[in-house]
């Protein structure tokens, strides 16, 4: 019963929509009478098409706006003649005299001028065309968006998809290596996001939660980037900080192309093998009815980087009462690594009498080829330890798209869309040597790390190989989608009009994710080295030694020389551990490397189908008042499998399951999402937006995996959670406008009410039984209201108004200010002042931020262009922010806790700074000079535990460069 009374809901849902339909389908026999004009609005100099621009009746309230392709239509027209306006925010308005002729549709194309006094010492415009075509696309939404235009893409110097979304206000990145990966919308972590291409939800590429991976996604291939950050109820409601849309290009009238190629230098490895390249290329034929425009790209980046990472612990207090802190781990962790980037997109449209159908493929593709070495100073077991790792991870997009758009009856537009998203994420190759000095550190001084590192033994003859693992992983992730619309116009007098829309969606998703290890046993790469003594150069013990691994790499300038890689003693960064004697060991005794069956624990597959139905009506009263309500109404069924078991430790230090067992587990839930926006325009410059919105956000998809790890020798229980309950958001918006022809200054607050969000809790297992007392890891809801609200400052602004030569300057700047409260659930023990002095276990919470919501975000551009140059120069700021738990890479599959059990445990990101340069010059029509040059200042991605006095991670990427041609076709 759980699951059809609410496909009855759908059912009634979508019986009221058809309702609606057949009345105003009635409505239609007088729409007969009227007429209807159209066309497309191009600019004047170069006929690219103009976005979101206006088009009303003068007189009247009877107006549209451009589509994506510049297109409108006026409908409900009364025969006779009209005067047709035609505006355009930095554009010289236009006004047209035509005739509308009953039950017949008028072509009226038109072409607008940029208001500016035009010389020819202004030539390029990109940045000035750009900046006008976000903020036209901003104050004619009737929502609350943010815009990254073609033509402002085409400008920045951003490695990919993420770091150009990063420039926007309220948006910040997490990043890998230092480029970036992943988005954070208003302080909400990336899983919060929707992420779509061309409207349609690109599937997940973590192996965990729901977030996505656009370091996959190049800037080559896109026609712009919105975030939404107010959703309308046609919309998928599982966004609570934003939904970002990619646009991929679609081809203009006439024929056109480009082909750009780059080659760059990176700092840090002194490397000038970086390349970059893409090729665009469209035209129209059958008397521009058939449009079709192909991509492609390629980047080579070289993606090293110099990282110190360490950890505390407190002992009490000194002897003037303050926390004796002393490091208690220090890392040192040198990674090559080399990124290829690859992409290609195919859109094909067909324009019909009344309407078009459109195919768009895009697929994108990153490979990652890393080694990284890594040296641990590990006072707290007073070993030190030294492991390489080398992996190939290949992360592939593909997407696939039809959609139509139809005028029904010259009045009514139904558009329908089918599509098909898949993610691939694989680890065919991760290869980890572990090896271990014990003893080597017979008089520590835990102080800082520097002390620590200085009384280290260092002693390479008793270095030993511990252990040596390789992994093999992949996760599939596969969205097929059908949607429907339909949208009707209406218009009482001159004064009130609008239109109401409604529609259906399914998604259907198939995931699944999969991971094996084998590996040496606990113990086991010393037995080989013992039952082998011609073979391996051994310690005294008969344990092999780490020399026989050492090749000729050395990490040249490693942290420019404040610590030294080793192996062995001080001053040394190398001979290194050698990636291929390494894999040669393990090709040599495959025998000896058995499956670790633990880590099956981490497969699983999943299932979900998500129905959605919704009404919108959208109403003008007058031009000041735009009132848009509606609901949403969401149905989702889960189905998970899985298994679980405990892993046992045999005397050969094998690893196996006992107690395995499948396991499923289902779940179906519905949720209404109403909506409800407001925009009053004061006058022509000024308007203010509100929004309330009701949105949800599932869970992560392993925390809802029936599945569960019993470890008896560290007596813990690691668990999902089937029933998790989905997250539901209240969201309110209220923002000022202010524009005209020189630019566009936002002001804005938000503010989100969160119940049921999930975290990961440990507590303490108290049921009578084999595992009473032992630590318990799941994720639960947490039976608080989290809050996130913010001030967003936004100003966009070109100085054409200031004498020459300053009259090319653009500029933009954004500034956010964020605070979050939430409540982190964890538990306290004591021990009972009675005998037998049991524990005494209390649960218990604490108040916190969420952890990736950076207090400050910023973005700064300076922009100049005139006489064929055109040069910018970008800033982004992140402030600090709770830092988000990384990558356990040596439990697959683990849970992790992502903050401590008081604030001073806390570990918190660093801020930071960035500085970018662009810089185009035009040779000759065609040819344009491309240079760029990120991370300028070399900033470092820098962590602290409590205060700054605690550093607990700094890792360096270097600057880098790259100069090329781009060639017009």
């Amino acid at each position: 019963m759980a699951i059809i009374l609410p496909r009855r809901l759908i059912i009634h849902f979508c019986g009221y929509c058809f309702l609606i339909f057949l009345l105003f389908l009635c409505r239609q026999a007088g729409a007969q009478n009227h007429g209807v004009i159209s066309g497309t609005l191009t600019d004047c100099a170069d006929n690219s098409t103009l976005f979101a621009a206006n088009v009303f009746v003068e007189g009247t309230t009877n107006g549209v706006s451009t589509d994506r392709d510049g297109r409108y239509r006026l409908t409900n027209l009364p025969p006779g003649k009209i005067v047709i306006v035609y505006s355009y925010l930095g554009y010289l308005d236009e006004k047209r005299e035509l005739e509308v002729v009953a039950g017949q549709t008028v072509q009226q194309d038109v072409a607008l001028c940029l208001d500016v006094v035009m010389t020819q010492e202004i030539v390029i415009r990109a940045q000035a065309m750009g900046q006008a075509a976000a903020i036209n696309q901003q104050i004619n939404s009737n929502t609350i968006v943010n815009v990254v235009s073609k033509e402002k893409i085409q400008e920045l110097p951003d490695q990919n998809a993420a770091e150009s979304v990063g420039r926007l206000a309220g948006v910040s990145i997490e990043r890998n290596a230092g480029e970036g990966t992943k988005v954070v919308v208003r302080g909400l972590s990336p899983r919060f996001n929707s992420i779509t291409v061309n409207g349609q939800r690109i599937p997940s590429t973590d192996e965990e939660d729901r977030s996505v991976d656009l370091s996959m996604i190049s800037t080559d291939a896109l026609e712009g980037i919105e975030v939404f950050k107010a959703l309308k109820p046609e919309m998928d409601g599982d966004a609570v900080g934003g939904t970002i849309n990619f646009v991929t290009k679609k081809a203009p009238e006439g024929r056109h192309g480009s082909i750009k190629a780059q080659s760059g230098y990176n700092d840090l490895e002194s490397d000038y093998g970086q390349i970059r390249g893409s090729v665009n290329l469209s035209n129209r034929f059958l008397d521009n009815k058939l449009g079709l425009i192909v991509g492609g790209n390629f980047q080579r980046a070289n993606r090293a980087s110099d990282n110190l990472n360490g950890s505390y612990t407190n002992n009490g207090l000194d002897s003037e009462g303050e926390p004796l802190v002393r490091v208690n781990n220090l890392n040192l962790v040198d990674r090559v690594e080399t990124r290829d980037r690859l992409g290609a997109s195919l859109t094909v449209d067909y324009k019909l009498k009344n309407g078009d159908i459109t195919f768009n493929g895009f697929w994108g593709q990153t490979r990652r080829d890393e080694i990284r070495r890594r040296r641990r100073y590990r006072a707290n077991t007073a070993r030190q330890e030294y492991d390489l790792r080398n992996r190939e991870i290949d992360t592939r997009l593909f997407t696939g798209i039809v959609n139509g758009k139809h005028n029904l009856f010259n009045n009514i537009e139904f558009t329908w869309q089918v599509s098909q998203s898949q993610t691939k994420r694989n680890t065919p190759f991760s290869h980890t040597g572990e090896f271990r000095e014990l003893g080597a550190f017979p008089n520590p001084d835990e102080t800082s790390f520097e002390t620590l590192a200085n009384s280290a033994r260092n002693d390479l003859e008793e270095t030993f190989l511990k252990r040596s693992f390789f992994d093999e992983s992949s996760v599939d992730d596969l969205n097929r989608t059908a949607s429907a619309n339909i949208k009707i116009p209406f218009r009482t007098g001159k004064v009130i009009n609008g239109n109401v829309k409604f529609g259906g969606k399914i998604r259907d998703k198939e995931r699944n994710r999969n991971v094996d290890r084998t590996s040496t046993s606990a113990f086991g790469a010393n037995d080989i080295g013992a039952a082998n003594p011609d073979l391996f150069d051994l310690t005294r013990e008969g344990k092999i030694k780490i020399s026989n691994f050492i090749g000729g790499y050395v990490a040249e300038d490693f942290l420019d020389g404040r610590f030294f890689m080793g192996p062995g003693g001080e001053n040394v960064n190398g001979p290194g551990l050698d990636p291929a004697l390494l894999n040669q060991f393990r090709l040599d005794f495959l025998d000896e490397h058995t499956k670790d069956a633990s880590v099956d624990l981490s497969d699983y597959e999943a299932g979900e189908t998500v129905s959605a139905g919704y009404f919108q009506a959208e109403v003008n009263l007058g031009k000041k008042l735009m009132v848009l309500s509606g609901v949403r109404l969401e149905h989702t069924e889960n189905n998970y499998r899985s298994i679980f078991g405990t892993p046992v430790v045999d005397e050969g230090g094998n690893v196996n399951l006992t107690g395995l067992n499948d396991t499923t587990g289902t779940r179906s839930y519905t949720e209404i999402l109403p909506m409800f926006h407001v925009r009053y325009k004061f006058n022509e410059w000024f308007d203010v937006r509100l929004a309330a919105t009701k949105t949800l956000s599932r869970p992560n998809y392993f925390n809802l995996v029936p599945w569960e790890r019993l470890n008896g020798f560290n007596q813990t229980i690691e668990q999902g959670q089937p029933n998790l309950k989905h997250t539901s958001v209240w969201n309110y918006d209220a923002f000022l406008s202010f524009y005209n022809k020189w630019g566009l200054f936002t002001v804005g607050g938000f503010y989100k009410e969160l119940e049921n969000i999930d975290y990961i809790r440990q507590s303490r297992n108290q049921a009578a039984g084999p595992t009473l007392g032992w630590d318990v890891t799941r994720p639960e809801n947490s039976e608080f209201t989290t809050t996130v609200q913010g001030v967003e400052l936004d100003l966009q602004a070109n100085l054409r108004f200031l004498p020459k030569p300053l009259d090319g300057i653009v500029f933009s700047a954004n500034y956010t200010f964020l605070k979050s409260e939430t409540y982190f659930p964890l538990f306290l023990t004591s021990n009972s002042p009675d005998p037998p002095f049991l524990p005494i276990v209390n649960d218990t919470v604490r108040l916190g931020t969420l952890p990736g919501q950076a207090n400050r975000i910023g973005n700064l551009a300076i922009g100049y262009e005139r006489g064929g140059f055109s040069g910018r120069i970008s800033m982004v700021f992140k402030g600090e922010s709770l830092r988000v738990a990384e990558e356990e890479e040596e439990n697959v599959g683990s849970l992790r806790v992502t903050v401590g059990k008081i604030a001073e445990n806390d570990s918190f990101t660093d801020n930071n700074t960035r500085w970018d340069i662009s810089l185009r010059q035009k040779i000759n029509k065609k040819l344009s000079l491309l240079i760029n040059i990120n991370n300028l200042t070399n900033e470092p991605d820098r962590a602290f535990r409590g205060s700054d006095l605690y550093p607990t991670q700094e890792e360096f990427f270097g600057w880098t460069a790259d100069i090329g041609l781009k060639l017009s076709l």
